[in-house]
């Protein structure tokens, strides 16, 4: 449809001179637009990319903080934890609990042994 209308309006002379401009601009347009696109990936991206970088070592840094802030809590935790087990003569490790301290480890009932 459109070519007919092309061909009405201009003639069959001019017809070839006309789509072989239509061709050079299209081919500038398109040239124009891919540099356009790689300037702003070229002024985005790398940026972005950096920012990325620096969220992930704050996040690890963050990380690292947190760490070394609560490790003195896990150890006194593991302390306590030790200090509630008892080991026996035989190697065998038990919780000490308050029957067992009271009674020096053996059965609080009537003829246990």
């Amino acid at each position: 449809m459109v070519f007919v209308v092309a061909l009405v309006l201009f003639g069959p002379e001019r017809l070839p001179e006309l789509a072989r401009a239509l061709g050079k601009l299209t081919g500038q347009v398109r040239k124009t637009s891919d540099s356009l696109r790689r300037e702003f990936y070229n002024s985005v991206y790398p940026p972005g990319q950096d920012l990325r970088g620096d969220i992930t070592r704050g996040v690890e840094g963050l990380r690292s903080l947190r760490t070394e802030a609560l490790e003195p809590l896990n150890l006194r935790k593991n302390i306590g934890k030790q200090g509630l087990a008892t080991s026996s003569e035989d190697g065998v490790t038990s919780a000490a609990t308050p029957s067992n301290k009271a009674h020096g480890g053996r059965s609080s009932t009537p003829g246990g042994s």
